[in-house]
């Protein structure tokens, strides 16, 4: 059985027997969790690492000591999970010093409380949000309220890069402001997107920390435990925290372009990956690492792209102008040289070029102003036979032509 300690021993805010925090601890009881209470402290390790998942709940006028900051990290190291939580103010309001715990895991809570200026439950200080990272924790989450909430800062500088993971799950909206202490006095600033709640995958264990100790009230209905989908949101943090949910990994399937998969079964091959997994992490890790980047030159060439295209249309419009003009010289139908010299001069004031007449003009109008003698006929078969043994045409302008007539006639003669 899963087993959840709560600390009891700082002064915490969460209890069991508190009725102001019945909802959650019902849920805890119907998951069927089994519940413990660290009373003793974290002085020593045995006293705690029994259980799968230890819930720290802002303590208040109370410090860890050094002894207890380290048997609790090494908890986590070792596989453990803590579920970390502050409220408004953090740690100089509550008078205590969780910050130097959770510099251990990468992050901190920030002496603030956030507001919202545009979406937020009857007061600023309860601000409602609907954007969220993608992870098992937000799954099937559509809109939270935070109450009376610190923000989250993850440090710049991380001891052991590769053995801890920080990801912030949930982000004040655009319209977000805060209260902050700057070491003297409270000051307000926007504060757009700040950071709510944080993940750690620290070597083998697991930390969720937020700044919201109101998220798991029963005594208002409009920010507590069940208001909006904040319920779901705690029963994903428990069960992440204390199930094997493989947070590394997530099969899916993806449908590669056939070069692509070709080219990636080759430098695989060549280069000695481990699997195509690998290959479309690495590619993905890289494409989202410079994003933005990737999309300002995915812009410009499609803008270059564009523009060609535009050159194109544009040139090619002016062709169709050119060969209008063209058009225009010719008469309908053409009968004379004049209209053939007229064409050729309008080709080469385009081109550049000198063309020359080569066609027999003469022989041409002649033979088409012929007429075909009364009673003689032919058929297609008489054309198809005249011209594979003439250079000439049969018909010239719908008529017969000179040429085409005599062939008839002397065809008509011999069969007679």
């Amino acid at each position: 059985m899963i087993t959840i300690g709560l600390d009891y021993s700082h002064n915490n805010i969460l209890t069991l027997e508190a009725s102001s925090y019945a909802d959650f601890t019902q849920f805890l009881f119907t998951s069927g969790f089994k519940l413990g209470k660290v009373e003793a402290g974290f002085d020593l390790l045995a006293n705690f690492e029994k259980y799968d998942a230890i819930i720290l709940s802002t303590p208040k006028n109370i410090n860890l000591r050094p002894v207890e900051i380290d048997n609790l990290e090494n908890y986590v190291k070792n596989g453990g999970s803590l579920l970390i939580f502050s409220s408004s103010g953090g740690d100089f309001t509550t008078k205590t010093n969780l910050n130097e715990l959770t510099r251990k895991f990468g992050f901190e809570f920030e002496s603030d409380e956030v507001n919202d200026s545009m979406n937020y439950v009857f007061l600023q200080k309860r601000p409602i949000l609907t954007k969220f990272k993608p992870h098992f924790i937000t799954e099937q989450v559509k809109k939270i309220v935070f109450s009376s909430s610190c923000s989250t800062k993850a440090l710049d500088f991380i001891d052991d890069e590769k053995n801890i993971k920080i990801e912030e799950l949930v982000r004040l909206g655009l319209n977000g402001w805060r209260k902050k202490y700057d070491g003297e006095t409270w000051i307000e600033e926007d504060s757009p997107k700040l950071p709510l709640m944080v993940v750690v995958e620290y070597f083998k264990g697991k930390v969720v920390a937020f700044g919201n100790s109101s998220i798991f009230s029963s005594l208002g209905q409009e920010y507590g435990f069940t208001a909006f989908d904040n319920d779901i949101l705690i029963a994903n943090i428990i069960r992440w925290l204390v199930m094997e949910v493989e947070s590394k990994g997530k099969i899916i399937t993806v449908e590669l372009d056939l070069d692509l998969f070709y080219w990636g079964k080759e430098i695989i091959e060549k280069d000695n990956w481990s699997n195509f997994s690998d290959l479309i992490n690495v590619g993905l890790k890289n494409f989202k690492d410079n994003y933005n980047d990737i999309i300002d030159k995915i812009k410009k060439m499609k803008k270059e792209k564009l523009e060609k295209r535009k050159a194109y249309e544009k040139a090619r419009v002016r062709e169709e102008i050119t060969d209008e003009k063209i058009l225009e010289k010719i008469p309908e139908p053409v009968r004379k040289r004049e209209d053939l010299e007229d064409i050729m001069s309008a080709i080469e004031e385009i081109t550049g070029e000198t063309y020359e007449l080569s066609i027999d003009f003469e022989d041409e109008q002649e033979e088409e102003e012929m007429s075909l003698p009364s009673g003689l006929t032919y058929t297609n078969d008489d054309i198809l036979e005249f011209e594979k043994g003439y250079p000439k045409k049969a018909i010239w302008h719908g008529k017969a032509t000179k040429t085409f007539i005599e062939w008839l006639q002397k065809k008509y003669e011999d069969s007679s």
